[in-house]
């Protein structure tokens, strides 16, 4: 922290613990005893002399000037100090991080939740997976809004646009398949991603759309919502998610749930073009160590261009430097007092 010694703006502050000011009442009292004792009390004091002749004209004094000049620095240094007990604060700093952060970037994580997700190609399955590796994600990304949209055969939104992570991830505990009309509606998941970001006043709007099938439901056209999103200045980062070939599926037979080894489908042609329309990569996830480089790499590719100011819900305090003069001036004062000004009883 870089404290500013000479950043001492008294009238353009707030004022935290305004009942602080209260003890100003203390300087007119020692003002009214300093005058007292220098002006008052001294007029009844009385020398008995034998004779005058050898008193001339008073003459000025510069320690009886040093002597007042001292206390009313004393004075000032205790104004300063009570005006630090009242814990000044400057507000414009709120509203450049209240800027700041609206220059971030908000994110969509749209997720693929169909049946085909609890395939077990990934461990303990592609949900679960995806699950972990998006939470990691989210706890990377401190400063950004972020919103949660899942989809199998219809669409919805989990989460909207957040700051607070905390509540997004705990969210993830309720993601699961099956909740919706089955399928894998990608167009229609990915226009209601698009609906959570097109009034959204942030400099950089990012779509994450994470699917391991084909799209196969739903009355929108993907390629279709890929141009919207592109209208919107949004961009869409595709995941296909699952390894090559066959992959163990969990299937429900007369005799129960039972895993069977189905073909991978993914229309990575169309994920790609989706990507290509928007501005952005088309990645293919094979295993858990591979979805975790892709969503590294587009936080790499997403990083904020903007600094945030670090502060939770207080802003920067600014008795600093008030504190530092005032104690400047009650020990210059003291000192001056104990050296130059100092008497013999």
């Amino acid at each position: 922290m870089t404290i500013d010694l000479f950043d001492i703006s008294l009238f353009e502050y707030t004022y935290t613990h305004k009942v602080a000011f209260w003890l100003f009442l203390l300087i007119p009292i020692i003002l009214l005893w300093y005058i007292r004792k220098e002006y008052v009390a001294s007029q009844f004091k009385d020398i008995r002399l034998s004779t005058i002749k050898t008193f001339g004209k008073a003459s000025f004094s510069w320690i009886a000037l040093l002597r007042h000049l001292n206390f009313f620095l004393s004075l000032i240094g205790l104004t300063l100090l009570v005006l630090a007990l009242a814990r000044p604060h400057d507000d414009k700093d709120i509203e450049e991080f209240k800027r700041k952060n609206i220059e971030g970037i908000d994110i969509i994580l749209t997720m693929d939740v169909s049946g085909s997700m609890m395939a077990e190609d990934f461990k303990p399955n592609r949900l679960e997976a995806a699950k972990n590796v998006a939470r990691s994600f989210i706890e990377e990304r401190p400063s950004d809004r972020i919103g949660l949209v899942l989809y199998e055969g219809e669409a919805y939104t989990q989460v909207p646009l957040t700051t607070d992570h905390n509540l997004l991830l705990d969210a993830f505990d309720d993601v699961e398949s099956g909740k919706v009309l089955r399928g894998t509606a990608i167009g229609v998941g990915l226009v209601t991603a698009i609906n959570r970001l097109e009034s959204s006043d942030a400099k950089s709007k990012v779509i994450i759309l994470l699917t391991d099938g084909v799209n196969n439901s739903g009355d929108v056209d993907p390629i279709t919502a890929a141009q919207i999103a592109k209208e919107y200045g949004i961009r869409v980062y595709t995941i296909g998610i699952g390894k090559e070939g066959l992959a163990p599926f969990p299937v429900q037979t007369p005799f129960g749930v039972t895993m069977q080894n189905l073909p991978v489908e993914i229309d990575e042609e169309l994920l790609t073009e989706i990507a290509e329309i928007t501005g952005t990569e088309y990645f293919r996830a094979k295993d858990k160590a591979e979805l975790e480089a892709i969503y590294e790499k587009i936080d790499q590719l997403e990083k904020s261009k903007v600094r945030v100011l670090e502060f939770k819900t207080d802003p920067p305090e600014k008795y600093y430097a008030i504190l530092f003069w005032a104690l400047v001036l009650i020990v210059s004062s003291k000192l001056i007092g104990n050296t130059l000004l100092k008497s013999i009883p």
